[in-house]
């Protein structure tokens, strides 16, 4: 028989349910009860139940965790308690005594056996309905296996305490801790003690991950008999079973084949998935027509071997209505079927057994007291089959409600409880669960499957208590080593540090910020104290802050698998509806290697105080850390960081704890790339992998960091941050940095940026050029001794001889040119033709340029001011500077010299055969006068 939505639907409909004399509107009215229920102010937007990374669907077992009575004020009323149970019921004359002289409290207790069954549901009824009409500060106590019920006595009742209490009857104190636990009860509260004293309260805690890589514990030997029909999700599971597995299928229905339109549907599915079925009409709480229909299925299809029990009924009935034939008619498809299948089998043959319950019987809801009941009693039957039956496979899976199947679909009842917290489980991921269960090493019987599910008061997820770190500050959504989302208000009060990130106006929250806040959040939710490695980050699109305003950025985390967790940032700015940055963060797995870099000792002629912040860097206080460049060129750089150990980087009254160390150094990492590319602005936007932390670094830092890549609108770079003794503390692989549009640095240029500037000019004209470009400024000494030094500079290791005519030639076979203007020197190193020429724009008469220049390349001069827009003494001096170039690299004097093209930037392209000369003009910084640059390659494709 389909199973109904049971409101939640908390559990999964899997054959017709019987509805008895209810409506389908009254069916409708009792959901909807359930959802008030749920959410009783009705406060249910998405303020109250944020979206987070994705949705999820996990399992859950019920465990037990040791903790004290809560201490409770007194109670002033006098005594007034009604003993409900058996007459033989070995609590009970103690029980009445307790009670009787505890001269406090009032209300009623019910005493079952830890096993009751249908003969005691009136004992149940009785003491609900007293409950129910008790008034305030009311007691109902249930001992007993029954706990399913007290809990919808609960929450169908008003200002009524609870408490479910099991104890072993047969110790002397049981029943004093049965009085402590009426008297100490406020709202709902429930407690197992056990023969030792000690006192335990059941939590939902997730299951651990396991390997997907499983077998089904059913093969194509297997018969699986199904109850419940073709219908709902049972029908589902059974086709994902029989498919994955080549198991047949014994159908056992109430209904006849023919007679709905979905059985029919579902029948042709698995027909046409080539599945091995029967399906028999039959009535499972009927032990004869159950063993005759067992015989049948071991006569057409072999020994059964595997069940799949999903049938049963389900009538919302409220207590106060509730009767025992009620009850009965619920408890039967379950027990009683469950039982007559047990009994017609050979249960030396059953390797297999799988019931389909609800999550109901652990929180339960108004107008199913009678049927969490019927699932509770039916974990309780599994739970004992499989100790009785160890070589057989038991699993009871507790269902939340399913989407696109099942009565809440029909009723389109899930949206409704979907904005009041309670995430359906989707059909494939249900599916997926099921089959994670099946293929589970570990022995858990009872297993609750449910997505978000709104806080109830009768069932408690355990939530340890997270670290007190800045940007946990507000939890929003919490379910341990599964998700969590967290808020956290930022100002320039709260976060004084916005102050130095402001960028073209906006204050901007630094990516390596938002990075801080997702490792907290992922150290919170995994429960680890080692900072994260991450992957895949991307920051999408920038944090504003506006300046007085309050805003508020959530992090959302959500655990994927073992040890890998995805995160996201997004903000009130836009509504929490983008993703502004996120990230894949996993436990680190290896420390990093410890191969020491060594640090060229010398350093460049570039103050970062004076000629980066504030012209091509926009960082101020907290984030300007670069002390110097030890390399700096258009594809690499190594640069010393200023230590930091006193920077406030929250508002007093806040933690100020970073987990992954100072972050004003990890930002100075990322800008001192830009030094790199010195007339375009670059912000980072997406990292592959970053790995390590400056925790444990505690002096001076260096910045190590290496083009990868070039692309159109911007670059990739490797950075490796060491400490002062040369070992890797972090590593960032394959930074993306977007080139931004807007007013970029134009100069003027202080000499330590000449070199990468210059080389990334030549790289955007000629991209296939393979060089090594320097510029040296020396007031002291004589030219031969500067360019001697710019050259080997440009080489690296390898050193220069002179011939006999005083020209320079590198060690390792590359070639080299140099040039000089005032105290400046420049030099250029690489395996094709190369040349270089410094010259200073003079202003000269047009006839003084054609005869310095001959008439065929003054026409050239003539053409690119037209093309350039600029003057002639400028073009001519370009020309004159390629021209020298020509000469150095051991052109004739009759190469033709022709223009390409002209970039945006001002910078020339122009070209000999197939030798490329790049040609521009820059103001130095301090200097009065232009200086034309230019630069011979040979080879490569031009492009502007």
């Amino acid at each position: 028989m389909a199973e109904a939505a049971r409101h939640l639907n908390l559990s999964p409909p899997s054959a017709p349910t019987n509805y008895a004399n209810a409506t389908i509107s009254e069916i409708a009215k009792a959901l909807e009860a359930t959802a008030r229920a749920v959410s009783a102010d009705d406060d249910s937007d998405a303020e109250t139940n944020p979206t987070g990374v994705d949705e999820w669907v996990r399992e859950f077992s019920v465990e037990f965790v040791e903790r004290a009575l809560p201490r409770r004020e007194g109670l002033h009323e006098a005594g007034d308690w009604r003993i409900l149970a058996s007459p033989d019921h070995p609590l009970k004359v103690a029980v009445e005594r307790s009670f009787a002289h505890s001269g406090a409290g009032r209300g009623v207790v019910v005493l079952l056996p830890p096993d009751p069954d249908e003969s005691h549901v009136n004992l149940l009824l009785d003491g609900a309905r007293e409950a129910m009409k008790g008034g305030d500060d009311f007691r109902f106590v249930l001992v007993g296996g029954a706990a399913s019920f007290a809990r919808t006595v609960h929450l169908e009742a008003k200002n009524l305490h609870t408490c479910v209490v099991e104890v072993p009857p047969e110790h002397p104190d049981a029943a004093a801790w049965v009085l402590a636990e009426a008297l100490a009860a406020r709202g709902y509260a429930e407690a197992h003690y056990t023969s030792d004293g000690r006192r335990w309260e059941p939590v939902l805690r997730p299951l651990e991950f396991e390997p997907d890589e499983c077998e089904l514990p059913l093969t194509t030997s297997d018969v699986l008999v199904v109850t419940g029909g073709a219908r709902g999700i049972t029908a589902e599971c059974a086709l994902r079973l029989a498919r994955e597995s080549g198991a047949r299928l014994a159908i056992f229905g109430l209904s006849q084949p023919t007679a709905d339109d979905e059985i029919i549907t579902n029948l042709e599915r698995m027909k046409a998935a080539g599945i091995d079925f029967r399906y028999y009409s039959v009535d499972v709480t009927n032990a004869a027509a159950t063993r005759e229909a067992v015989r049948e299925v071991e006569k057409d299809l072999g020994p059964v071997t595997a069940i799949l029990h999903g049938a049963a009924r389900n009538v919302p009935c409220l207590i106060e209505n509730l009767n025992s034939k009620a009850i009965s008619e619920t408890v039967a498809p379950k027990i009683q079927g469950a039982q007559n299948l047990l009994a017609a089998i050979n249960p030396e043959h059953l390797r297999l057994f799988i019931t389909f319950s609800s999550i109901i019987a652990r929180t339960g809801l108004p107008g199913e007291a009678h049927y969490g009941l019927a699932n509770e009693w039916l974990t309780r039957l599994t739970t004992q089959w499989q100790t009785t039956h160890p070589h057989c496979r038991c699993l009871a899976i507790e269902w939340s409600v399913w989407s696109g199947v099942g009565m809440g679909a029909r009723l389109g009842t899930v949206d409704s409880l979907v904005r009041r917290g309670i995430t359906p489980i989707p059909v494939e991921k249900g599916l997926d669960s099921l089959r994670k269960l099946l293929c589970r090493k570990s022995g858990n019987v009872a297993a609750v499957v449910m997505g978000r599910l709104r806080d109830m008061p009768t069932l408690k997820v355990e939530r340890p208590e997270l670290p007190f770190l800045r940007f946990l500050e507000k939890p929003r959504v919490y379910y341990p080593k599964i998700e969590l989302v967290v808020d956290a208000e930022l100002s320039t009060a709260t976060d004084p540090y916005l102050d130095d990130h402001i960028f073209r106006g906006e204050r901007l929250l630094p990516a390596v910020m938002g990075m801080e806040a997702m490792a907290q959040v992922f150290m919170a939710l995994t429960e680890t104290n080692e900072p994260p490695a991450f992957e895949q980050v991307k920051f999408e699109r920038p944090v504003v802050i506006s300046e007085g305003a309050a805003h508020t950025i959530r992090v959302a985390a959500l655990v994927r698998a073992v040890g890998s967790v995805e995160v996201v940032l997004r903000s009130s700015e836009t509504g929490f509806q983008v993703d502004h940055f996120r990230a894949m963060c996993r436990v680190a797995s290896a420390p990093l290697d410890q191969a020491l870099r060594t640090v060229d000792p010398r350093t460049i002629g570039l103050d970062p105080h004076h000629d980066l912040y504030g012209k091509v860097l926009f960082h101020t206080g907290r984030f300007q850390r670069l002390r110097e460049y030890r390399a700096l060129a258009a594809t690499k750089c190594a640069a010393e960081i200023m230590p930091d150990g006193t920077t406030t980087w929250f508002g007093r009254y806040l933690p100020g704890g970073l987990v992954l160390g100072d972050p004003g150094a990890r930002d100075a990492a990322i800008h001192a790339v830009q030094a790199c590319v010195p007339q375009i602005t670059l912000l980072p936007v997406a990292v592959e992998r970053i790995t390590g932390s400056l925790n444990s670094s505690a002096g001076g830092l260096f910045v190590h960091a290496h083009e990868r890549a070039r692309f159109a609108n911007g670059f990739v770079y490797d950075v490796e941050l060491t400490d002062i003794e040369g070992r890797v503390q972090e590593r960032w692989e394959r930074l993306h940095l977007r080139a931004i549009s807007g007013t970029d640095f134009k100069g003027p240029w202080p000499e330590g940026l000449l070199t990468p500037y210059v080389e990334r000019c030549l790289l955007e004209l000629v991209p296939e050029a393979n060089v090594s470009i320097t510029f040296e400024r020396d007031h002291s000494s004589d030219r031969r001794d500067r360019s001697t030094r710019a050259i080997e500079r440009a080489l690296g290791a390898c050193g220069i001889i002179r011939r006999a005519d005083g020209r320079p030639t590198s060690c390792d076979g590359r070639n080299v040119s140099a040039s000089h203007c005032g105290d400046l020197t420049m030099a250029i190193a690489g395996h094709t033709p190369v040349g270089c020429d410094l010259e200073l724009v003079t202003t000269r008469l047009s006839t003084i340029w054609s005869d310095m220049l001959g008439v065929e390349r003054f026409k050239l001069a003539e053409l690119i001011s037209r093309e350039t827009q600029e003057t002639l003494d400028v073009a001519a001096t370009r020309v004159w500077t390629s021209t020298e170039c020509l000469k150095k690299a051991g052109v004739g004097t009759t190469a033709p010299l022709v223009f390409v093209s002209a970039a945006p930037n001002g910078w020339v392209l122009l070209a000999s055969g197939e030798l490329k000369i790049a040609s521009g003009v820059v103001r130095r910084d301090g200097e009065k006068e232009d200086l034309a640059v230019a630069l011979l390659t040979g080879g490569g494709d031009a492009r502007v």
